[in-house]
């Protein structure tokens, strides 16, 4: 029982990201969110570039099958906050993304992987730790974070239908710093 508390209290933590059910804004966010993401002259439709000059990648992101397992990678993350790589509703621009698929204990149904090199202690083993890429930046080493993860893209997620309204593959800081936007990079997804 000791062993089992403080899991299903991250599992609670982690499983409470996918928040409330977003406005009809969230639902039909412009796509200028999406241009300031990424510019659309310097990108392909399956590559996005955070604030922070974080690259996310998935290997597909047009016409893609209901639960297709989709590969996200990501590079040059901030190693000190954590992050949900997850499948979502497309947010309002500025808005954190909370409709999300879901996680669960088992990693049976999971839509979200969770990547910290510094997670709550209780979490250690829900997590997948960044790979750390050392790089010399102006003289300095500069240590940022990387991960290659699998996420299944689904059709629907609760009643919202990706046929309908926006979604995407996507980075979020996790719980611990759920209002840090930086994090967020966000790649439109389509489906057949």
């Amino acid at each position: 029982m000791q062993k089992i508390m403080p899991a299903l209290i991250g599992l609670i933590a982690l499983a409470s990201f996918a928040g409330p059910v977003p406005s009809a804004s969230a639902e039909t966010a412009s796509s200028a969110s999406l241009q300031k993401a990424t510019p659309a002259a310097t990108a392909p439709v399956n590559t996005a570039t955070g604030v922070i000059g974080q690259v996310l990648k998935v290997d597909a992101a047009k016409n893609v099958d209901d639960m297709q397992k989709l590969t996200v990678t990501g590079s040059g993350y901030d190693l000190k906050v954590g992050i949900y790589v997850t499948f979502c509703v497309i947010p309002a621009i500025g808005k954190r993304p909370e409709l999300c698929g879901p996680f669960d204990i088992t990693g049976q149904n999971n839509q979200a992987v969770w990547v910290s090199s510094n997670p709550p202690i209780y979490a250690a083993p829900l997590v997948k730790a960044f790979d750390t890429v050392t790089t010399k930046l102006k003289g300095k080493k500069v240590s940022t974070g990387s991960f290659k993860v699998q996420v299944p893209a689904t059709r629907m997620i609760g009643t919202y239908d990706c046929k309908v309204v926006k979604c995407a593959i996507l980075t979020r800081a996790d719980h611990t710093r759920s209002d840090y936007r930086k994090a967020d990079v966000i790649i439109p997804v389509t489906f057949k």
